[in-house]
């Protein structure tokens, strides 16, 4: 018998045990990280006082079990564990569902075998009937002997054309049947590909599984109840986030929210006391080792080899500290949120069961509802179209997490983008499409370089750029255009311009250059930008 993982001494064989007790575990809790899980399984059992060996079954064969397996079972003194794989046998109780696609898949396959015999069968008759035509045939052409009296050739000749038209009629149909037999071959292999996907639907649990033997002594008689928890790698989950902003007169965003999650540890979950977290227990968890840097000075020629540290791998920071613990209660009783320094999770009130390997399940939190400011925003220098921008504050109270998200307009999907996230309180401006009723150009008037116009010197450069925008929808539009002038570090480059109107903010989001003009656009109405730059360096440098 080969023992997977002995985490005690054996017990001594001089000691014998009482009495042995069976039961089953199941999976009752799970805590799902981004990168793995924590799976609790629960068992319980009644014992009397006294010495004993629990067999406690149901346990997938993994490394994952045998590596992180915890176990606790209150008001009894543990002396032994051990696991292993090949005693006792272990049940597979099958579902009245898991029986009944079994008998379906194992039906359409006895149909199928039945029809390919027949075809088989008609095979050998047309077979038969081919080989009889060719005797025939060369029993009518004299061939192997001497031809019959002319009585005896006329009931031959009779006889072959009745012989032949029996066969004839065989090959035919032959023929008919396996064209017939094509079709239910056909109809049957769809059939059983389809009862074949309902019984894998049903479950990709691994039958190979381990037992786990619990040599404990109880103080008196008890009902214990047996908890196990281990870490597996084959469970995942995102955030799936559906941001719909509704227009209007009180423009809002509603986001629908997901827990999007799938599982392929081996074993199913029924009905099981969820919870999806942020944290993660693989990271690092303490600062990196800094290591005192000793420099020398040396002969030139006479070079000595020389230890050198990689600043990147010695250089690397602890995380900082994030804000102190938050919990909010959600108004909603079908899950609870909490936040922590180790993270966001999210619990679920209501059990939850997940197929192992056959199943990707969207769990729904309830949505969020966003007051949203629309505007509308234009970079000429790279559209030629205004986009819908609604600038949201998250009052929700919880942190909103990064999710890859679907962005509708008034119910309707306009594109899909990466949401970075918002922590509570923060700002974020998102994109709802193009506004293709405000039409966006950009010319440059006039571009003069030294040697080229009106200016002889080889150091200097102006450059005149004219900004037009067209309102053609039939509503007021607050818009912002965004443009760009060069700056410079060095003093010996100067750099001017001026604009006309007058930007409204510049070094917007602290980038330097970058100029904002902020219009009320009225409908049918158009509006010009003139930008006016200014570049000069001395004589003999090159301008990059």
């Amino acid at each position: 018998m080969r023992f997977l993982l002995p985490l005690a001494a054996s017990l001594l064989a001089s000691t014998a045990l009482a009495e042995t007790f069976v039961t089953q575990s199941t999976v009752s809790d799970v805590t799902v990280y981004p990168s793995q899980a924590r799976i609790t399984r629960s068992a319980e059992i009644t014992l009397p006082q006294g010495r004993h060996r629990i067999v406690i079954k149901g346990l997938p064969a993994s490394e994952e079990v045998r590596d992180n397996l915890r176990i606790h079972h209150p008001g009894l003194e543990r002396v032994a564990l051990r696991m292993r794989r090949d005693f006792p046998v272990i049940e597979t109780p099958d579902s009245p569902e898991r029986s009944e696609a079994e008998a379906r898949v194992k039906e359409i396959t006895t149909q199928i075998d039945a029809i390919k015999q027949q075809a088989a069968e008609a095979r050998l008759a047309a077979e038969g009937a081919k080989a009889a035509i060719g005797f025939l045939d060369q029993m009518g052409q004299g061939k192997g002997g001497k031809l019959p009296a002319p009585d005896e050739l006329r009931a031959l000749i009779g006889t072959i054309s009745e012989e032949t038209a029996k066969a004839g009629a065989t090959i035919l149909r032959a023929e008919a049947q396996s064209r017939e037999i094509e079709t239910r071959l056909k109809d049957l292999k769809q059939a059983l590909a389809s009862a074949q996907a309902e019984l894998d639907a049903l479950s990709q649990q691994d039958d190979e599984q381990i037992y786990l033997a619990l040599d404990v002594i109880a103080p008196q008689d008890v009902t214990v109840p047996i908890t196990l928890s281990y870490l597996s790698r084959g469970v995942r989950w995102t955030p799936s986030y559906e941001f719909d902003l509704h227009s209007g007169d009180t423009p809002a965003i509603t986001l629908h929210r997901d827990i999007r999650l799938s599982q392929e540890t081996g074993e199913d979950w029924e009905d099981v006391a969820l919870r999806v977290s942020t944290s993660t227990p693989d990271q690092t968890i303490a600062p990196s080792e800094l290591y005192a840097r000793l420099y020398r000075i040396e002969d030139p020629i006479e070079p000595k080899a020389r230890y050198q540290a990689t600043s990147e791998s010695l250089s690397r920071l602890a995380e900082p500290l994030v804000e102190a613990p938050m919990i909010v209660d959600e108004a909603d009783d079908s899950f609870r949120v909490e936040a922590t320094e180790a993270g966001v999770s999210y619990t679920f009130a209501e059990p939850v069961s997940v197929r192992s390997a056959a199943e990707l399940a969207y769990l729904s939190l309830p949505p969020v509802e966003l007051e949203a400011e629309v505007i509308a925003q234009a970079v000429p220098l790279q559209d030629e179209t205004a986009y819908r921008i609604a600038r949201v504050s998250n009052d929700s109270g919880e942190e909103l997490l990064p999710a890859e998200a679907r962005f509708l307009l008034d119910g309707e999907l306009i594109g899909r983008s990466y949401f970075t996230g918002l922590t509570p309180e923060a700002e974020t401006e998102l994109g709802f499409g193009p506004i293709d009723g405000l039409r966006i150009s950009r010319a440059l008037l006039d571009q003069s370089e030294g040697g080229r116009g009106v200016i002889s010197r080889s150091n200097q450069r102006n450059t005149v750029a004219e900004i037009e925008v067209e309102n053609l929808t039939g509503r007021v539009w607050p818009l912002r255009v965004l443009d760009r002038v060069p700056y410079s570090e060095q003093e010996e480059l100067e750099i001017s311009w001026s604009a006309s109107p007058t930007p409204s903010e510049e070094n917007v989001d602290k980038q330097r250059g970058i100029l904002a003009w902020d219009l009320e656009m009225q409908p049918a109405s158009t509006r010009v930008i003139t930008l006016n730059t200014r570049l000069d360096w001395p004589e003999g440098k090159v301008l990059r």
